[in-house]
């Protein structure tokens, strides 16, 4: 589902409960501003995205390391991004 920034100020509560049926998405002069989705396909992509820091942090670690080693270079990485 579509819809302007207007509707979705107009119509707020009754789009939360549609979210159920999939993302809706908004728009200003046609060109997309936002999505809103459900808290568990939030979630969803949170796991994913978490997946794939993993995947990464363990190519850059390399072949054969540890759970721990793993974690020790994502606590790292974390350090290194809050400094920037």
């Amino acid at each position: 589902m579509d819809i302007s920034i207007a509707e979705a100020h107009n119509r707020l509560s009754s789009l939360l409960r549609q979210l159920e049926n999939g993302p809706i998405v908004i728009r200003k002069r046609g060109k997309s501003v936002g999505v809103l989705i459900s808290p568990e396909e939030y979630e969803n992509l949170r796991k994913v995205q978490a997946y794939l820091q993993i995947m990464e942090i363990s190519h850059q670690v390399g072949e054969g390391a540890t759970a721990d080693e793993i974690y020790q270079a994502s606590r790292q990485d974390l350090v290194v991004k809050n400094d920037r």
